[in-house]
């Protein structure tokens, strides 16, 4: 028979007690939680320190401090309890069916997500998902959403980020349009045809301008909008042509209303971030499973 290697893993209830009491810093609100008495807490936070060989905690008058090593410790213990609590509630549900609210540009929420999302449903259907979607989101109010995904440059205090996509983005149009053009675009034919601007990002047009190395001419019919849904439609429906990236643009590329009007694309710095409010309090389990098969999507970030 093969050797079974035997693991020096510390003990469960220990593990529990330590990410209990480094969540309330205090051993009598760690107790009341997990529904044991406070010296049994305290017992079992010894037993996990004489097996680490290190303190955790420095014991105050009025509370628990975590020590250096208990701080590089604890976000590794509690992405194994989110593991495993996630891992437990994908394989055999929940007693009750569990709700998880996500927000998101319209454009992603229209253009992409829909498509996805049916995946997600098919392996966990005991969630009840809430989808909301939005423009122009200044503020970060997360107590009626669970997920938030922003385009962005990844920095919002309070918040951890994961970056999902940064796409380069290129000029796409109608493929009347393109016939139009006789399928021989170059840049400054494209230059002076109508364009669609997007409000919000920067001026990507004129970025593409400086790439292709010409003047920028703007038209009397270009038009500005607020999403990129918005500009995908009007390209598809009309002779305008617009800055897209690749992960919006897609779904309109496979069903054919859109084709790259020239082959040039550039990057850009702003991605598309997935949000979850820095706390101490445990995540839930659908939180945790759609942020790791969101992010499981998106390998290449």
């Amino acid at each position: 028979m093969p050797k079974i290697m035997a693991y020096d893993l510390p003990p469960l209830p220990a593990l529990q007690a330590f990410e209990a009491a480094a969540r309330h810093e205090n051993f009598a609100a760690a107790a009341q939680e997990l529904n044991l008495s406070q010296s049994a807490v305290s017992h079992r936070v010894r037993n996990l320190e004489r097996h680490l060989g290190y303190p955790l905690f420095e014991r105050l008058p009025r509370g628990l401090r975590l020590t250096e090593s208990a701080r590089a410790y604890l976000p590794s213990v509690r992405k194994a309890f989110e593991d495993i609590l996630s891992s437990t509630s994908g394989v055999f549900g929940t007693r009750h069916r569990s709700g998880l609210s996500v927000r998101g540009p319209s454009s992603y929420m229209s253009m992409c997500l829909p498509t996805l999302i049916d995946q997600f449903l098919n392996l966990y259907p005991h969630i009840d998902m809430k989808l909301t979607s939005t423009i122009w989101a200044d503020k970060l109010a997360m107590d009626e959403t669970d997920i938030d995904l922003r385009y962005g440059f990844g920095h919002w205090p309070g918040f951890q980020a994961d970056l999902l996509f940064r796409d380069p983005i290129f000029a796409v149009c109608s493929p009347a349009t393109s016939e139009r053009l006789n399928q021989h675009t170059t840049a400054d034919n494209l230059n002076h045809w109508p364009m669609v601007h997007i409000l919000g990002p920067e001026d990507y047009w004129a970025k593409f301008c400086i790439a292709l190395n010409l003047n920028r001419v703007r038209t009397g019919r270009d038009v500005r909008v607020d999403s990129a849904m918005t500009a995908a439609e009007m390209c598809a429906t009309s002779d305008r042509i617009a800055l897209l990236p690749r992960h919006l643009t897609q779904p309109y590329i496979d069903s054919g209303r859109l084709v790259r009007a020239i082959d040039t694309e550039i990057d850009v710095d702003q991605g598309l971030y997935m949000l979850l409010a820095d706390t101490t309090d445990r995540r839930k389990p659908e939180v945790v499973l759609f942020r790791d098969w969101l992010l499981n999507l998106y390998p290449q970030a």
